[in-house]
């Protein structure tokens, strides 16, 4: 194991302890996202990828939502790929708790999430920088979100190592407000402000073999505060932000 091997495996097991001793803290939350998933080359230029994913929220306590994504990549050259996809979003029997009212979700409460995205992609020596654009649009129970994620990503190539560090910048700017209706009461988002969430990422992913990698990440992702309306009353929401510990295992082909 060379040096900078030593130094990187080190610095990940730091940043998973600071993520834990995050749950100790009452204004964060800590989550544990897993996601196993298949690689399939179709041509050249064509993939395909789907994969299970499992998210846990309120300090791994609970189940937060489960998800089942599949998507299809074009790659152009190096400079350029894109791809389209679906995901089908679970979540499990919620209260929440607004002033008076206690709103409860039955049973699973199901989103479909659609997009569309394109990446740009510089190489410059060990560095590799890119640029995602991705438009998605989710409907959940009737009501529509237009979201539009750019994400930023640095990544570096170790000399004679299976890791590939990454950092990474992530924020979610919201193009229309969203009003659920959840049984007799009807939840109108009036004041949130465009840029709803922003996620850094720092992680690695590890090229086991020709066939298997594993991406291992820490996440913390800011939440800004916003007010709804409810039955013509204005609340105002604090929206906890968030420390995630990331898994994901591909199986490629």
């Amino acid at each position: 194991m060379n040096k900078n091997t030593k130094y990187l495996i080190l610095s990940l097991l730091l940043l998973t302890c600071g993520f834990i001793s995050a749950t100790g803290q009452d204004d964060y939350d800590f989550g544990i996202y897993t996601k196993a998933g298949i690689k399939a080359n179709i041509s050249k230029k064509i993939s395909n990828t789907t994969e299970l994913e499992i998210r846990t929220k309120d300090n791994t306590t609970k189940l937060s939502n489960f998800r089942i994504n599949t998507s299809f990549g074009y790659k152009f050259n190096k400079y350029l790929s894109t791809s389209i996809g679906y995901a089908y979003i679970g979540k499990p029997q919620q209260e929440i708790s607004l002033g008076n009212q206690v709103l409860v979700e039955k049973s699973i409460l199901s989103s479909h999430r659609y997009w569309v995205d394109i990446t740009g992609s510089l190489p410059v020596s060990k560095f590799s920088f890119s640029l995602r654009e991705r438009f998605q649009h989710t409907i959940t129970q009737g009501a529509s979100a237009l979201v539009i994620r750019s994400e930023l990503k640095v990544q570096y190539k170790i000399d004679n190592s299976i890791f590939r560090p990454f950092i990474s910048v992530e924020p979610h700017l919201f193009l229309n407000d969203i009003t659920v209706q959840t049984g007799s009461a009807v939840i109108e988002n009036v004041k949130a402000t465009p840029l709803r969430e922003i996620r850094y990422n720092i992680g690695t992913v590890i090229s086991i073999n020709e066939k298997n990698d594993l991406q291992v990440y820490g996440r913390f992702t800011h939440n800004p505060d916003f007010k709804i309306k409810l039955m013509n009353q204005e609340l105002p929401i604090k929206n906890m932000d968030q420390f995630i510990l990331g898994i994901n295992y591909h199986f490629k082909f």
